[in-house]
């Protein structure tokens, strides 16, 4: 590759601190790293989740904002589009290093993983690495990591602790609903994953997703932010795939729609089981709601999913 995701991502942190006044962040240092918070004590902005969505993407990603209509009115919408969709989504974006030092819990994203390896067999399947004396990783979570944790991440991605970066996002702000939304390609890509779809063959995503509205209880934001993904969600992809009758069944397959919890509200699943609501669910209903794919190889275009407007309005207000 001739580009390195964690210098792309550094140059867009280094914006975003120059404007942390304007964006309602807040930068510190903790063990020599600088940390940012965009919403676990600060106010946060809309702004500021597209930032930190850019981030996750390892700079390999454009994020803004549009809209997205439900009935007879609109609401926000996040829109995603990347030309490199393994290396941003599975090999960045993911949230696939769980960070478990004593106390503290977060899952990881952004490049920094592509520097630890985490997870290992991902990143041997895909066939990417990384080398860089910089590091950039997105902590979902509440609290500030202490000098342990962050020792912790700059020895497994192999950086001088003066050279990570650490950005903290809590779900329940407004940067955390934004980038969880700006999410809705990877969704797509890491079902196509679960089903056996060679995902090499993705050379383009772009995707649309509604941003769930606010509330102060994180275990609501996650219901919320769920439906968002899972009954609004709209992903397409550009694929150079040999064999359209099996393409035509993987993206059969990948819709909410296909899984036999289809129809399910997260944002009433977690006033019944709580945290657990993630584990009372088939894990295949974790995908965007409607999937485009057009095929290269023949020109064909094959969709599958739908919108479900009636859960979304609930999702809104619940």
């Amino acid at each position: 590759m001739t580009f390195s995701m964690n210098k792309l991502a550094v140059k867009i942190v280094h914006e975003l601190i120059d404007r942390e006044k304007e964006l309602g962040v807040v930068s510190m240092k903790i063990a020599g790293s600088t940390i940012i918070d965009t919403g676990v004590k600060t106010r946060s902005s809309i702004e500021a989740g597209l930032y930190v969505s850019r981030v996750c993407l390892g700079g390999l990603g454009n994020v803004s904002l549009t809209n997205f209509k439900i009935r007879d009115y609109y609401i926000p919408a996040v829109q995603i589009s990347t030309d490199h969709p393994i290396e941003a989504c599975m090999a960045s974006q993911l949230a696939g290093w769980r960070i478990n030092v004593k106390d503290f819990f977060a899952n990881g994203s952004g490049p920094a993983r592509a520097l630890a390896r985490k997870p290992r067999k991902l990143f041997e399947k895909i066939g990417y690495s990384e080398e860089s004396d910089e590091a950039v990783l997105v902590l979902e979570t509440d609290k500030y990591p202490d000098e342990d944790v962050v020792k912790y991440i700059s020895n497994e991605a192999r950086v001088k602790p003066e050279n990570l970066y650490i950005l903290l996002v809590s779900p329940a702000s407004l940067a955390g609903t934004v980038q969880v939304s700006a999410r809705v390609v990877e969704t797509g890509i890491f079902k196509l994953d679960a089903l056996g779809f060679d995902i090499k063959t993705i050379t383009y995503g772009y995707g649309v997703c509604p941003i769930a509205s606010l509330h102060s209880n994180p275990l609501k934001m996650a219901g919320r932010s769920n439906d968002m993904l899972l009954y609004g969600g709209i992903t397409y992809y550009i694929v150079d795939y040999p064999d359209d009758e099996k393409l035509k069944e993987y993206v059969n397959k990948t819709p909410s729609l296909a899984s036999s919890d289809y129809g399910k509200s997260f944002t009433e699943l977690v006033d019944q089981f709580g945290w657990d609501f993630l584990y009372k669910v088939d894990p295949l209903i974790f995908a965007p709601a409607l999937i485009v794919v057009n095929n290269l190889k023949t020109g064909r275009v094959f969709v599958s999913g739908k919108i479900n407007y009636d859960i979304l309005e609930k999702a809104l207000t619940g």
